[in-house]
């Protein structure tokens, strides 16, 4: 199989990449209710249509996963992973169209979820479609999943650990590296912790709020110090000294960054991301003291750190402000995150299929989000590497969107890389 066949003909179906993802951004999987039902029916009468065999599995009603199996010549088997549900679109009247219009305009995919991530699943249907008309050396699964968003519970957690999902390698959609001077893979990505501060005190009324004691001012008290978790230097391996500085010179390719956020971005690896204070509650009425208020932070930790330190030295912070009422709650895995050898052969494979895609050697990265590859990796041991069409920066933004030739270009690799795997 020649490469320039395989791009030739991925070219000719442009223009359907990009119809394809306008309609999954036209199937809204907005969570909190995240149903993915809408998605596949329209992927299973897409692989219908051509005669490839599907799967649907379930676990919740409403979230269906779907699978499409490409047969290959041996009986090993590579499997691509990517997320049908998306985060929730914010106000409406802060998108330049419709959230879920899927409007093409200049070459570029608009709507909640084009870029994360169902761009990538129409470069993966695409692709398939490519696929279907040869024999690939390996066998080719693309799955197409729910709940990633929330943990990946009645999606590729519950696959996983079922181990429904079968093959010796995976490639996770969700990501970027298909962008012209931004070619990338992930090698791994980062993990998280979660992190909400609670507290308590006792109602009044309004008018005389000395008789009570105002929760959300204690927890307000309390922030500053819970924040300086920020400043604590992670302990790495040494091992993952070079990843790490690719990564962040990666992120300094960005010529958009101001000076604060260069700075930020040098330091996304060594300490804490955040911690971003991200959902903040509180109060009852506007004549009530209230009694009760939340506070809950994303924080994201470098695979290879102990996050039980992470978690202890927070602790030590809260009691460090000394406000009453005040409680912290963690939650820290053993492990966060994932990183594969970067001299593993896998990764030589993949790189060299991105690499003749593009023209150019992509970079070796650490994702600073987080992706179904730990789930995965945790129940299957799988190595896993993370490539797609994504803009990084448009994620979980208003005015989402995804570029139509990052769509062909990530395409082209998928449609590719069985025919490098292995050597």
């Amino acid at each position: 199989m020649e490469l320039k066949e395989i791009s030739e003909k991925v070219e000719v179906l442009r223009k359907e990449a990009a119809d394809v993802c306008s309609q999954l951004v036209q199937r809204p999987s907005q969570h909190p209710e995240g149903r993915t039902d809408g998605c596949v029916t329209y992927i299973k009468d897409y692989f219908d249509g051509l005669g490839i065999e599907t799967g649907v599995y379930t676990l919740e009603e409403g979230k269906p996963n779907i699978v499409a199996r490409i047969k290959g010549k041996s009986s090993s088997t590579i499997f691509w992973v990517g997320h049908l549900d998306v985060v929730p679109e914010g106000k409406p009247e802060n998108w330049t169209y419709p959230p879920y219009s899927g409007a093409i305009k200049d070459g570029m995919i608009y709507g909640r979820g084009s870029s994360d991530m169902k761009g990538a699943c129409a470069s993966a249907m695409v692709a398939a479609k490519v696929l279907n008309e040869y024999q690939p050396p390996h066998n080719m699964d693309f799955w197409f999943t729910a709940d990633e968003e929330v943990g990946g519970r009645a999606g590729a957690r519950w696959l996983a650990e079922k181990h429904i999902f079968k093959g010796e390698a995976c490639i996770i959609g969700d990501g970027g590296g298909s962008s012209p001077g931004l070619v990338n893979i992930g090698v791994g990505n980062k993990g998280g912790l979660g992190m909400r501060l609670i507290a308590r005190g006792r109602t009044a009324h309004g008018s005389r709020p000395y008789l009570g004691e105002n929760a959300i001012d204690r927890l307000l008290a309390v922030i500053p110090y819970a924040r300086r978790i920020g400043d604590y230097r992670l302990e790495l391996p040494p091992e993952l000294a070079p990843i790490i500085k690719s990564s962040a010179e990666f992120l300094l390719r960005d010529q958009t960054l101001t000076e604060a956020q260069r700075l930020a971005a040098k330091s996304l690896y060594d300490y804490p991301t955040g911690p971003s204070l991200n959902i903040f509650r509180g109060g009852v009425k506007s004549n009530v003291v209230p009694d009760y208020a939340e506070a809950q932070f994303d924080v994201r930790l470098t695979p290879g750190c102990d996050a039980g330190k992470v978690k202890a030295r927070l602790e030590e912070l809260v009691a460090e402000a000394g406000v009453p009422g005040v409680s912290v709650e963690a939650s820290a895995s053993q492990t966060v995150g994932y990183c594969e050898p970067v001299d593993s052969p896998f990764v030589g494979c993949l790189s060299e299929a991105v690499q003749r895609v593009t023209g150019v050697k992509p970079a070796l990265t650490i994702a600073p989000w987080g992706t179904d590859a730990v789930s995965v990796k945790r129940f299957l041991g799988v190595p896993c590497l993370i490539f797609g069409p994504m803009v990084e920066s448009q994620l979980h933004r208003s005015d989402e969107y995804v570029p139509v030739d990052n769509l062909v270009t990530a395409a082209e690799v998928y449609a590719a890389y069985p025919f490098f795997h292995g050597g």
